[in-house]
């Protein structure tokens, strides 16, 4: 393929002609080499010296809350790794590859073994190497030289090796500047995110439980059993492996349901079904629950269908609940009840088992819950679902913005817009 104008073939592809490309190891400081950190930090000390760890790691942020202590006896023998600002960390192990940029509040921390200092050179920008080291570009490079099966991990003498690109100094900074300022935005998305979802569970546990009251109702909850309000039944039996990715019917996968209130009318699979088999089939305002998990605190998650289908079954690893006719029961409303801290807990106490745990749909009907007035479970319903839809706005808003970032990447860390 004939080059661009400008542009060369380098170890990390194409980039400008005016660019650099070298070794991690080259672009660091050659008085503090790549290297790991302590192997045994011994014993916590009262206000010792702080140590970071891969778990601390979050993403390209660390949390200093966490921090382990070390003595100072210790630490000098790795006085190699002793963190400055700016300096960069990146994980080993674990999370391969996540990186991090230190700020003078871990100025004078440590390292422990599964995690590498680099400090770059005074010609590189460690906020450039940061993103550099984020991109696919750099991540493709970390996960080619891992070694190990069980425990896999990166040494530091294949890290040193890795290539990147190295535009000059003033360029790096505007890269980084450009994606430093994504961030700043995607990092404020998560945070709203996250305010909004402990709004939602706090609203949840309030308008679920009747300690908080909509305007306009006062009427006294009713306490039901589950097997006063419907029954139980169970998903697909009886198929094997080749019965599905084909047929004219669908079924609703197992983590459709794990991972929603409402299930995903658009998440669907394919299943084959004869006219023979007695199998049951899904229908609006069915609740399903999964009946077993390896911990009892993601056992019976509950996800409600609200769309109307025609030859839709439930994975062989729930159960559904149908309310019974003529019982005024609003399953949206039931969702979210079983989706809050009060109905996780009910569920969480008739969890069964040791190395799996199980729900007996016979302990499940006698569950007794607390039900108001059909228009007050639907008030309420309707107040959760717009939090829901607000929430799930904002994580698309998100998700848009970090593809964004992705093309912005590929595009200034090779070269092909510049914006110097």
């Amino acid at each position: 393929m004939e080059l661009r104008p400008g542009y060369k073939q380098t170890e990390v592809g194409v980039i400008p002609e005016e660019w650099g490309c070298s070794t991690l190891q080259n672009l660091t400081d050659p008085t503090r080499p790549i290297g790991y950190g302590i192997v045994q930090t011994g014993r916590a000390v009262r206000n010792g010296v702080r140590c970071l760890r891969v778990v601390d790691m979050v993403g390209s942020r660390i949390d200093p809350e966490q921090l382990i202590t070390t003595s100072d006896e210790i630490s000098q023998a790795y006085k190699r790794t002793l963190l400055r600002e700016n300096d960069l960390v990146i994980a080993l192990r674990g999370k391969i590859g996540a990186v991090a940029v230190i700020g003078k509040e871990l100025s004078g921390a440590n390292l422990t073994r599964g995690v590498a200092l680099l400090s770059a050179s005074e010609n590189f920008h460690s906020g450039y190497l940061l993103q550099y080291l984020s991109s696919s570009s750099g991540r493709n490079a970390i996960e080619k030289n891992l070694n190990g099966s069980a425990l896999q991990e990166i040494p530091i003498a294949a890290l040193r090796k890795i290539f990147a690109a190295a535009p000059l100094l003033p360029e790096q900074r505007a890269i980084a500047g450009a994606l430093s300022d994504v961030d700043t935005l995607i990092g404020a998305l998560d945070r709203l995110i996250a305010k909004k979802c402990n709004l939602k569970q706090a609203t949840m546990q309030q308008l679920l439980t009747g300690q908080t009251r909509l305007p306009g109702f006062s009427e006294t909850w009713e306490a039901k059993r589950l097997g006063e309000i419907g029954t139980t039944y169970g998903g697909l039996t009886g198929k094997t492996k080749a019965d599905f990715g084909s047929g004219s019917s669908q079924y609703i996968p197992f983590l459709n349901v794990i991972g929603n209130t409402v299930v995903d009318p658009n998440n669907l699979e394919q299943v084959r079904i004869s006219a023979s088999e007695a199998q049951n089939q899904a229908r609006k305002d069915d609740l399903f629950f999964n009946g077993s998990s390896e911990t009892p605190e993601e056992v019976g998650m509950c996800a409600v269908l609200l769309a109307d289908f025609h030859k839709v079954y439930l994975n062989s690893f729930c159960f559904g609940f149908r309310v019974q006719e003529g019982v005024e029961a609003n399953g949206l409303f039931l969702a979210y009840f079983f989706r809050s801290g009060t109905g996780r807990k009910l569920l969480y106490f008739l969890a069964q088992g040791a190395t799996r745990y199980n729900l007996s749909k016979t302990n499940f009907l006698k569950l007794e819950i607390p039900l108001p007035r059909p228009d007050e479970q639907t008030a309420i319903a309707a107040i959760l679902s717009d939090m829901n839809t607000e929430i799930a706005a904002l994580e698309a808003r998100r998700d848009k913005t970090r593809a964004l970032k992705q093309g912005m990447m590929q595009e200034l860390l090779t070269g092909r817009i510049r914006l110097i």
